[in-house]
């Protein structure tokens, strides 16, 4: 879905304006607002093949144990871990 330009564009005035007569802080975070809106921008003008691919991520891959070998030992006390 592509957002249209001019909307964009809007979007940057409005954030230029308030980066102008706000203090350090706001303004730097108006300006932040306005690099991400031209990063859209420009990121939505470049054709399919030069966008960045989003690498799908490998589903976990979840072992079993079918069969259950416990260590027989002489001075074990049972099945738990925490009994020695």
């Amino acid at each position: 879905m592509a957002i249209d330009a001019a909307r964009i564009l809007s979007e940057i005035e409005k954030h230029t304006a308030l980066a102008r007569k706000a203090d350090p802080a706001k303004m730097r975070e108006s300006i932040a607002a306005i690099r991400v809106l031209c990063d859209l921008l420009l990121d939505d003008d470049r054709p399919a093949a030069e966008k960045p691919q989003a690498i799908p991520l490998a589903s976990p891959q979840v072992q079993t144990v079918s069969s259950v070998n416990k260590l027989k030992e002489d001075d074990a006390n049972g099945d738990s871990l925490f009994e020695f």
